[in-house]
């Protein structure tokens, strides 16, 4: 299986939550929470996850380089529902997209990390 095969699978794995390796847990709660901003928006993600959900998905983005896109993911909870600060969501919308527009992003991060530490994922 070429790398290409290896990182789809991956990818796969994670998207089915599945995989138990440090760096499937991690790919898998970026991918969760990422989903859920992508399809609702940051209050979306904030409503519909868990706080532990929305540390792990910070946790991962730094696993994974991205220290910029762990600091928007770490003020998620403060788009939930109920908060006072009513343009929250759309400074965290702005921000997020921003760092999330190379439709590439999580894929080459992925690489860059299965390339330096292939250990860290299940193998397939």
């Amino acid at each position: 299986m070429d790398e290409r095969d290896a990182l789809s699978a991956v990818w796969n794995r994670a998207c089915a939550s599945a995989g138990s390796g440090v760096g499937d847990r991690h790919l898998s709660a970026l991918l969760l929470v990422d989903g859920m901003v992508q399809n609702g928006g940051p209050n979306h993600a904030a409503d519909s996850c868990e706080p532990a959900q929305l540390a792990a998905a910070a946790a991962a983005a730094r696993y994974f380089n991205m220290e910029d896109l762990a600091a928007v993911l770490d003020e998620l909870p403060a788009a939930a529902s109920g908060y006072d600060d009513e343009g929250i969501e759309d400074r965290l919308s702005e921000t997020y997209y921003r760092h999330t527009q190379d439709g590439d992003r999580f894929g080459a991060a992925l690489r860059a990390r299965y390339g330096a530490a292939p250990e860290d994922f299940e193998p397939v």
